[in-house]
């Protein structure tokens, strides 16, 4: 079971890091007249920006709190006997 906990933390960090990179696009190059090409100081759509960087904290949470769950409540030994 700890293994199967430290794989989902690896898959939720990298979705985090998917979703916040997705959320870096979108807060520079997504305007209020579509996608842009040019890098923007500011963001065009902040609502929808912040709205995608809040689910890609959702993620890394998720990944830490997994990460934990493994750690505390599984033992390395055990996990190695079961196999």
């Amino acid at each position: 079971m700890r293994k199967k906990l430290l794989k989902f933390s690896a898959c939720q960090a990298i979705i985090g890091a998917f979703v916040f990179l997705i959320d870096y696009l979108f807060f520079h190059f997504v305007t209020d007249n579509g996608i842009s090409f040019t890098w923007q100081p500011e963001a065009g759509k902040p609502f929808v920006a912040d709205l995608i960087g809040i689910f890609g904290t959702l993620f890394l949470f998720g990944a830490v709190v997994s990460l934990l769950a493994a750690f505390i409540f599984f033992d390395k030994k055990e996990s190695e006997e079961n196999q």
